[in-house]
């Protein structure tokens, strides 16, 4: 995230927020955030630890992203965008098969989305500044 204009900074900030506040805590307490998300205990016993895999994974790309160059930026960026595309589909197919109630899946799904938006804005901006200093 170093070297980048303040802007693109302040998207790759909310989404690292984002990804690393929402790890932490399902870290720390993933029972209560299954409650949040509408995923009961007695139902699934194993989700706990799944949540917390899921949270590190969060929380160590957050910190990768804070602390990269210019180069590893836009491949991070990639990652993310990928890991989200892939929780908002998860979710999609979760619903499909009845796994969780509407309201449940919307939550899901917006929770990727809120780091969807800004870390694909953020890559647009970088990609556009890259070629716009390529033409240079």
């Amino acid at each position: 995230m170093r070297n980048q204009v303040w802007y693109v900074a302040t998207l790759i900030g909310i989404m690292c927020l984002i990804r690393f506040g929402l790890g932490a805590i399902g870290y720390i307490d993933p029972h209560w955030l299954m409650q949040q998300l509408g995923a009961p205990l007695d139902a699934n016993l194993q989700m706990p630890y799944i949540i917390r895999v899921w949270a590190i994974r969060d929380m160590v790309l957050a910190i990768l992203v804070i602390f990269s160059n210019q180069a590893a930026i836009k491949v991070l960026l990639c990652a993310c965008i990928a890991i989200d595309l892939t929780d908002v589909w998860s979710a999609h197919l979760s619903g499909l098969e009845g796994l969780f109630s509407a309201t449940d899946i919307w939550s899901l799904k917006l929770t990727a989305i809120a780091a969807l938006l800004p870390e694909s804005t953020a890559l647009a901006l970088i990609m556009r500044r890259s070629s716009q200093i390529h033409e240079k």
